[in-house]
């Protein structure tokens, strides 16, 4: 969903919307994580100088990840509000020209030739709130390194894998820590 910055100047209130988003707006969906469902957003899009956008909203989504220790999947709900601020793309002139940015800068996010691309700023913020590692729940198991059964279901049957010498101690470390 594409914004035009031309017809925000000529609005004197702000932009208000209300839109579910899909997956195919989105484009979220990869190896770990998929939408359940369209996502609900609320949208307030107003310029605070000629160019200078501010996105506040809000967003519901139900999202499905695969767990990364025992490969079930299992939902979650991000539920998010935002206060963003966007500005024009600065203009490079020369090819690899240097661009700095402030630190109050970086958390500002750019749009290119007068348009703001809502499914981007919904992604982004749903991807922002994606764990760096989903587990199902704290205490998975995971799957045996040898057969792959489900070691939530109970013990496998195989037996214990031989430790080189030299990697005993990581080995012994490995057991303080998972017990």
């Amino acid at each position: 969903m594409l914004i035009k910055i031309s017809e925000l100047r000529e609005r004197p209130e702000p932009l208000l919307i209300e839109a579910d988003f899909t997956d195919q707006d989105l484009k979220v969906r990869d190896q770990i994580s998929s939408l359940e469902g369209p996502v609900p957003a609320k949208l307030k899009i107003s310029l605070h100088s000629a160019d200078r956008v501010r996105v506040v909203g809000s967003l519901n989504a139900d999202v499905v990840f695969t767990c990364s220790r025992c490969l079930k999947n299992f939902p979650r709900n991000i539920r998010k509000s935002f206060d963003l601020e966007y500005w024009p793309d600065p203009v490079v002139t020369n090819e690899g020209e240097e661009f700095e940015l402030t630190y109050p800068e970086l958390t500002i996010g750019f749009y290119r030739n007068d348009e703001l691309d809502l499914s981007a700023v919904i992604s982004e913020q749903i991807v922002l709130e994606f764990p760096m590692k989903s587990v199902c729940r704290e205490d998975c198991r995971g799957l045996c390194d040898q057969c792959g059964k489900d070691l939530n279901e109970g013990p496998c049957e195989c037996e214990p894998v031989s430790v080189d010498p030299r990697l005993a101690p990581l080995a012994d470390l490995k057991k303080k820590i998972v017990h």
